[in-house]
């Protein structure tokens, strides 16, 4: 005669799902038998108590005695974990020259796991590569001489409450008078800048200018933190590109520090707005960018010491960047190619 009391029915094999580590905990605590929460749930008694071993661990009671006990959650992450390391070797010997490619991109180049492998497929670098995810897993679980520490720092824009002080005013035009072109970033020509300042004594700092349309940047050193020493070098960049024909110079959106106070002195044709105090974010591509240079030059580092070519180092390498929003094309590559279309 065939016994039926414990066995279940016959069916493909599926990995538990949390709902059911969940109804095992609940039948465990209840105090049913094992054999009966493996019908209920409709498991092998084997499969029940392998999950029972995986998601236990030891727990005190009031009188500091010592007990295991089932947990839905423990067994669930122990059972992720195994999940993604059981994946990892065939993978990493297969895509062994991604791989390997990846780290010097991130290593030496100071690349992001997405740049990377956003540039790689859509240039049909490898044969077997991973996707982004997958990169930023294999760093996690240590399985890369890269670690975490090596990865890009990610932007954290914040909106700074605004002060209630004199100087919580807009020098000119405010950016709310923008037009719409500008803000959607669909026209070429409209610029945001900034200034990067090392040590806190007065000293050289870095002019930087950003195109919108393109987040094509300029970096240039200039003499100090002055509204004279600014107006001076913008009009030799926009005196560069005006020698060849070019007028890319639209429109210039700055924040309301006093060395850009005197803006609309450079050019009658160049728009000049003013973005609210003690907000960034309204120069988004400039801090960003920014952000971006503070990975070659930390704060407080001496700008005098850096020189012309380190300076134009820092600059190729932002623009050559690998953009997913340019489907990883880089600034560089829209920049000129809009430029050829003058």
């Amino acid at each position: 005669m065939t016994n039926n009391n414990y066995t279940t029915s016959s069916k493909s094999f599926q990995h538990l799902s949390f709902q059911k580590r969940s109804q095992i905990e609940v039948l465990l605590n209840l105090g049913v038998p094992k054999v009966k929460i493996a019908q209920t749930v409709g498991i092998a008694r084997s499969t029940l108590y392998s999950e029972i071993n995986r998601g236990s661990t030891t727990q005190l009671d009031s009188n500091l005695n010592s007990y295991t006990k089932y947990f839905a959650d423990l067994g669930q992450k122990v059972y992720e974990q195994n999940r993604s390391k059981s994946k990892n070797p065939l993978k990493l010997v297969k895509a062994a020259d991604f791989i390997n490619y990846a780290q010097k991109q991130i290593l030496v180049n100071k690349l992001s796991p997405d740049a990377i492998c956003g540039y790689a497929s859509k240039h049909n670098l490898f044969e077997t590569m991973v996707c982004t995810k997958t990169l930023y897993n294999y760093i996690d679980q240590s399985l890369l001489q890269v670690k975490n520490i090596n990865l890009p720092l990610k932007v954290k824009l914040s909106v700074k409450r605004q002060k209630n002080n004199k100087f919580n005013r807009i020098l000119g035009k405010s950016i709310d008078e923008r037009p719409e072109e500008i803000n959607s970033r669909l026209e070429f020509g409209h610029w945001e800048i900034d200034t990067i300042v090392g040590t806190k004594e007065k000293s050289a700092v870095l002019l930087t200018l950003d195109e919108r349309k393109t987040r094509m940047r300029i970096i240039k050193k200039i003499e100090s933190k002055t509204a004279e020493a600014v107006n001076r070098n913008i009009k030799e960049i926009i005196e560069k590109y005006s020698e060849k024909g070019l007028k890319i110079f639209k429109t210039i959106t700055a924040d309301n520090g006093q060395e850009f106070a005197k803006l609309k002195e450079i050019s009658k044709d160049i728009e000049i707005y003013y973005a609210h105090p003690y907000s960034p974010y309204e120069r988004g591509t400039n801090e960003k960018q920014n952000s971006l240079v503070r990975r070659f030059i930390p704060k407080k580092m001496d700008i005098n010491k850096v020189n012309e070519e380190e300076i134009n180092k820092i600059q190729q390498w932002i623009n050559n960047l690998p953009r997913k929003i340019f489907n990883y094309a880089s600034s560089s590559d829209l920049f000129f190619s809009i430029l050829r279309s003058f």
